[in-house]
Order: structure tokens, then sequence, then C-alpha cells
């Protein structure tokens, strides 16, 4: 009896979905201005430490071009062991990685 209950509980969960949110790779219908700004930020795997010291780990760039030469600008502190650029949005979209 307690499966069917916790199947039951599961599918209210399902059906209850927050107004802003949309598929992924779907712009939100309450923010249409988010949808048309395309930028990129960089996710960097480091040796030891965390990114945060590093200006270009904060920068929000405007072209995959401006993201990879910000990721090669990155890649000269010998910390930094690859860099992922991602699309600056919520969740953040894998790009591509740039390494040594």
């Amino acid at each position: 009896m307690g499966g069917v209950r916790n199947m039951m509980k599961n599918e209210e969960f399902r059906a209850v979905r927050p107004a802003a949110t949309a598929e992924p790779g779907q712009p939100t219908a309450s923010r249409p201005d988010e949808s048309a700004r395309h930028g990129y930020r960089m996710l960097a795997t480091m040796v030891q430490g965390t990114a945060a010291t590093l200006p270009q780990a904060w920068q929000s760039y405007g072209s995959i071009e401006e993201a990879r030469g910000g990721a090669r600008a990155m890649l000269h502190n010998h910390r930094v062991l690859r860099v992922a650029i991602v699309e600056d949005r919520i969740p953040p979209q894998f790009v591509e990685w740039v390494s040594r």
C-alpha cells in the first residue's frame, strides 16, 4: 500500500511546475530580454585552489572568440589545467574545452 501512496505523491510533484521555468534550451516567458543576451563564462579546472582569484572567471564574454581569448589568458596561470567555456545562463550549458 505504501508503494501506491508514494507513486501518487510523485505524480503530484511532477504536475507542479514553477511559472517562470522552461524546458532546457528554451527562453523563459517571464524574462524575454534574457534570451536575447547571449554571453559566455569560463569554468577552470585547477591543480590547487579555486579560480575565484582569476579575473577571467568573473567576466562575461559577448562572443565565443572573446571567451577563447580569455581562456588562453587564464591558461597562462600555472595552476589552471583546462578551461570549460559555458553559456552564461541558468543552468550553464557547456560549449567547449580549452586546454594547453
